[in-house]
């Protein structure tokens, strides 16, 4: 490693930025794959703004150098991009930022950019891209590691003078502990990992061992925040989240205050979380919540052979009702159902003169729209739910992963001052996904159903009939 142990413009002047200890040694490290994390406030967030630089390697004076920084959504983004406005103008003054495009163009013409990956179909806005250096911030919040392995197939470059690199940083919570915690070997106490890897070329007949490391990082170990009343804070919140964003353990068990706990534990149990097939004959209805943060979920949902079958879920942020028309449109589904909206669908915007469902009634005519009327206490709402979710229900793992994991994860508000959870529910992430189900267990009403194609008895199918 022949970084310098500081960032400053020379000699003469003042220093940009200097690493703690742990992030020198994430810095240092010239292993393709690399996570960094653990407890809160170990400077995960400066590690990978200054590590995509690829300082060590030149990257800010190549003119090739491409890099790609990626969060979970798009709201996200904007602390990490704050925070390299702060840092990359101090690095390079003659440096630009496109706010449009989201990319920094350095003066030797070397790259950063960023990204979000929503969900697992958003990896599919990046194909035919190329970078070397690809970056996840907050690597636990993605449900599963689809986007995070096809962006491999991403990660490369014709200048051998750059490094490959994936790297990421986390937190020892979130939705995709289990799958990250599993692929660094990583136990509860949280200590730090070196895997040894062998990738089996069977066409070149070759076995070549990498190594994938995982460095974790403490808020003791940051100085910059001593003194700051950041401990103070940590040491107030509830045990489990204690243990996690302060002491780094990575202990895996229920959310405490969820709502549906005792709902996903039966539905697991009982193997109705699997691979669930979309029914061509069967027309499927959609589930919506217009979200709280400008995001809205959407789950997919067919009722056959009496049972209920959610076969995907979608969710997004930043973008128009045009956008969810054409996505549920480009899904290729028999949308003959009833597509239920949350009770706000209704109001009408004083800037268009018109309510959400007149809108998608507009975008996409022939369909069916049903808004679920207000229930007075939304806890009604989710005891209608989690008695729904108790009977018949199947969800398929894969395309309905995000949802899942947000059921997991939604749960009832914490009152510091009582120390207790109450019954309101806290608004978070997972708040969208967990608010369009209750759609489902609020107004579904599968007598009502429409648009069945009937099969005879040539094609009706095994063990069952369309109800």
């Amino acid at each position: 490693m022949t970084m310098q142990s500081q960032i400053d413009h020379d000699s003469a002047q003042e220093v940009v930025w200097q690493p703690t200890d742990k992030q020198s040694e994430f810095l240092a490290c010239d292993e393709f794959e690399v996570l960094y994390g653990g407890a809160a406030g170990g400077g995960k967030s400066d590690a990978l703004l200054i590590d995509a630089l690829c300082l060590q390697h030149g990257g800010l004076e190549n003119p090739r150098h491409r890099a790609i920084l990626f969060r979970r959504s798009f709201p996200e983004l904007r602390d990490l991009i704050g925070r390299s406005l702060e840092l990359y103008q101090e690095i390079d003054k003659e440096a630009s930022y496109n706010a449009t495009e989201k990319v920094w163009t350095f003066s030797s013409g070397a790259k950063i950019e960023f990204g979000y990956l929503n969900n697992d179909n958003d990896r599919l806005k990046y194909r035919g891209r190329a970078w070397n250096y690809i970056g996840f911030d907050e690597l636990t919040l993605w449900p599963t590691d689809v986007c995070y392995l096809y962006l491999f197939s991403r990660c490369r470059s014709a200048d051998r003078t750059l490094p490959r690199y994936i790297r990421s940083t986390t937190n020892p919570d979130g939705p995709g502990q289990k799958w990250v915690m599993e692929r660094w070997g990583i136990q509860e106490d949280g200590k730090a990992t070196c895997i040894p890897v062998d990738i089996d070329d069977v066409e070149q007949g070759t076995i070549t061992t990498v190594n994938r490391r995982f460095i974790p990082a403490r808020l003791s170990e940051n100085s910059y925040l001593t003194g700051t009343g950041y401990r103070e804070a940590l040491l107030q919140m509830a045990q489990e989240e204690r243990d996690a964003l302060l002491m780094g353990l990575w202990k895996q068990g229920r959310i405490r205050g969820a709502y549906y706990a005792n709902e996903m534990q039966q539905l697991r149990a009982e193997g109705r979380i699997r691979s669930v097939p979309y029914t061509a004959e069967a027309p499927v209805n959609t589930f919506w919540d217009l979200g709280w943060n400008d995001t809205t979920a959407i789950w997919f949902h067919q009722h056959v052979a009496r049972e209920n079958r959610f076969i995907h879920a979608y969710e997004n942020s930043g973008e128009s009702l045009e956008h969810y028309a054409q996505y549920l449109i480009s899904r290729g589904y028999n949308l003959n159902g009833i597509h239920y909206l949350p009770h706000d669908a209704a109001s009408k915007s004083l800037q268009t003169g018109k309510s959400a469902v007149e809108i998608l009634q507009d975008l996409m005519p022939g369909l069916r729209f049903e808004i679920v009327p207000r229930v007075q206490q939304v806890l009604t709402g989710i005891n209608s739910t989690r008695l729904a979710l108790k009977s018949n229900v199947f969800m398929d793992a894969t395309n309905c992963a995000d949802g899942i994991a947000a059921l997991d994860n939604y749960r009832k508000r914490y009152n510091e001052r009582i120390d207790a959870f109450t019954e309101e529910p806290l608004h978070d992430r997972y708040s969208n996904y967990a608010d369009a189900l209750r759609q489902w267990g609020q107004g579904f009403d599968p007598s009502i159903q429409r648009g069945v194609t009937r099969p005879t008895r040539k094609n009706r199918p095994a063990g069952g009939m369309w109800v």
